[in-house]
């Protein structure tokens, strides 16, 4: 049976992907011609005040991510968390460009990440050493585990663009961030049971990311240089998230 969460983001997929033409970017052919193109709302925002008559276009300002979610570790090989591992990325930027028509530019913004992974095992609290550990008993295994967290980022991106209007764009980023929830939850045998914390879930992070795509549209991958849990008696655990992100102005 589908659960209502993957109705709700079924949902989500389908009102982003209508209403990405009325958002979409610019739609000129050149960079020196105007468009009777309107792509729609805050398009035409430039801030407190208005753009200067030869100011170049600005792109990329407001992002979402949509990511499959796992770890990179040294027990279980990539891509083991289950296929709902599913999580979200949004992203408020501004846009410097560094060049005339923006085909190379630098972003800066704030990003609100939500990571969800299903890994259907058990991650124990250790309390004498106050460290999680991954546990392969396959005699005591749950029906199903998440392990979620929420968190807010700056993220530094490098940015490249061609200078055609179907521009084809690559972005390289930083990011450092600071996790405000962590939260598991074990179902095992009908019951389910919550937990909002680990002994050394580590809340400072920092990665690198990547998008490459064309307009609006873009792969998107990011690693996380920090790992999940800070004690050197927890399992060794890296964020990973690949996904796509589509851009709406």
């Amino acid at each position: 049976m589908v659960c209502k969460r993957h109705i709700r983001l079924l949902l989500l997929l389908v009102t982003v992907w209508m209403s990405a033409p009325a958002l979409a970017q610019y739609d000129g052919k050149e960079p020196d011609v105007a468009s009777r193109h309107r792509p729609g709302f805050m398009w035409y925002f430039t801030g407190m005040r208005p753009s200067g008559k030869n100011s170049a276009p600005k792109y990329d300002r407001f992002m979402i991510d949509l990511t499959y979610n796992d770890w990179v570790n040294d027990s279980l090989p990539l891509f083991s968390a289950h296929p709902g591992s599913i999580g979200f990325n949004i992203h408020g930027m501004r846009d410097f460009p560094l060049t005339r028509n923006n085909t190379v530019g630098l972003g800066i913004g704030l990003s609100f990440r939500h990571q969800h992974v299903r890994h259907d095992g058990l991650l124990l609290r250790d309390t004498a050493s106050r460290a999680t550990v991954w546990s392969f008993d396959n005699a005591v295994q749950p029906d199903k585990a998440v392990f979620a967290t929420s968190s807010f980022a700056i993220p530094i991106e490098l940015r490249f663009r061609t200078p055609q209007w179907k521009q084809v764009k690559l972005h390289l980023g930083f990011h450092v961030g600071y996790r405000v929830r962590t939260m598991t939850k074990v179902w095992m045998d009908g019951d389910r049971e919550k937990n909002r914390d680990c002994y050394d879930d580590e809340p400072f992070f920092y990665g690198v990311h990547a998008r490459l795509g064309v307009r609006n549209w873009a792969f998107f991958a990011d690693y996380s240089l920090v790992k999940q849990f800070s004690s050197t008696s927890s399992t060794s655990m890296n964020p990973v998230s690949f996904g796509i992100t589509c851009s709406l102005f």
